[in-house]
């Protein structure tokens, strides 16, 4: 987040350190819902183990790894702590574990059309910036929304150790599960290639691997949840 935006540090110092700071609310909303769903899910699937260890709770440090934050302020990766899961205690097994799992990507996306509500209702400027308080609002709003649209979409990705690597798992066949455990065991070291790639070559050869695949998907969920105007505006 802040190397994407150091051009705009240059221009005006101020409005860097007002987007970065939305970005930091964006992110802990974000990851906070995000993670208590998980948790909410895992203990509604009669998994207690999140509960237990006080997952279960909207307060923001019990579920920011701070290591984690760090980098995604600082490169636009990073992570949550992980909500830990005993799938040998869900009800429905691998798909109480699908269940789990998706629920977390869900509710960004949930939280991100309920706030594009204020813009589809005319109560926000479709039109934010930075010269009033209530454009000012407006921004913050919507950067809150295309954050969470970003989580949403980004862990909806099936490679370990993302959210959708578990849906995935979670439907296919028996036969193939075994096979994707294995995979699923170092298929993190795929997704750390894939980002460190994309970001050598966003850098260098200004090749965005991920952002092509994210885009789409994003721009047409923001134009659902606020509307075409403000995609227009902010893409």
């Amino acid at each position: 987040m802040i190397l994407q935006n150091l051009q705009l540090l240059q221009q005006s110092p101020a409005i860097f350190a007002l987007v970065i700071g939305i970005g930091v609310i964006g992110l802990v909303v974000g990851f906070t819902i995000h993670e208590f769903c998980h948790a909410l899910a895992a203990h509604g699937e009669g998994d207690s183990t999140a509960h237990q260890m006080g997952r279960l709770t909207f307060n923001p440090l019990k579920h920011i790894d701070l290591f984690g934050f760090i980098l995604i302020l600082v490169i636009g990766f990073g992570w949550a702590k992980p909500v830990q899961v005993d799938p040998y205690n869900l009800r429905h097994g691998r798909l109480g574990m699908s269940w789990v799992a998706v629920v977390g990507p869900l509710s960004n996306i949930v939280l991100a059309f309920l706030l594009g509500l204020l813009f589809r209702f005319e109560l926000l400027n479709t039109r934010p910036g930075f010269s009033n308080t209530e454009d000012i609002l407006a921004f913050a709003v919507s950067l809150i929304i295309f954050y969470n649209l970003v989580l949403g979409i980004f862990n909806l990705i099936p490679l370990p150790p993302l959210d959708g690597s578990k849906v995935l798992g979670g439907l296919l066949p028996r036969s193939l599960y075994g096979p994707y455990l294995r995979f699923e065991r170092h298929g993190w070291l795929i997704l750390i290639g894939l980002v460190m790639a994309n970001f050598l070559l966003s850098r260098v050869a200004g090749v965005n691997i991920l952002g092509s695949v994210i885009t789409p998907p994003l721009r047409f969920l923001f134009g659902l949840a606020a509307g075409p105007d403000l995609a227009r505006f902010f893409f």
